[in-house]
Parts: C-alpha cells; sequence; structure tokens
C-alpha cells in the first residue's frame, strides 16, 4: 500500500516557512497541528523536514531557505509504533 502523496505547486519565490503556512490554510487544523507547535506557526521538533533530501535545519537559512522551481520538499509526520 502506497501512502504517498504528492503535490505540485507553482506559487513562485516561496520561504520553507511561507509554504508551511500555505499548505497550513490549504489542509486544516490536522496539518497545522502536525507541523507547527501549538498555537503558533513555529515549526514542531517532531516534524521532518526535507529540501531535496537534505533536512531543512542544515540550510543556511533554515525555514527562510527560499525554495525554487524543481524543489522536492518531504514532510514525515512523527512516527509512532512498537
Amino acid at each position: 500500500m502506497d501512502n504517498q502523496a504528492c503535490i505540485e505547486m507553482d506559487i513562485g519565490p516561496i520561504s520553507i516557512q511561507e509554504l508551511l503556512q500555505t499548505l497550513a490554510d490549504r489542509f486544516g487544523s490536522g496539518f497545522k497541528e502536525m507541523v507547527f507547535e501549538k498555537g503558533s506557526f513555529i515549526i514542531g521538533p517532531n516534524v521532518r523536514i526535507l529540501v531535496n533530501g537534505r533536512h531543512y535545519s542544515t540550510l543556511p537559512d533554515k525555514s527562510e531557505t527560499i525554495l525554487t522551481a524543481g524543489d522536492e520538499i518531504g514532510l514525515f509526520p512523527p512516527i509512532v509504533g512498537g
């Protein structure tokens, strides 16, 4: 079973932070709760965000990195299991 979703967006120059806020507006409270700390737009510690295979925190501008055409963004929610 494939649980991956792929969305292509053409929204011009935008930072990772702005993209996440745009997606939160589009997908609602469940997305916002998964990605951001409660009651804020601060990226939470449990979600993994990759830009072209690199964790966003390793990029020089972190969440303020401007995305360009062709960039691939991966969002990985917290995984619980046992």
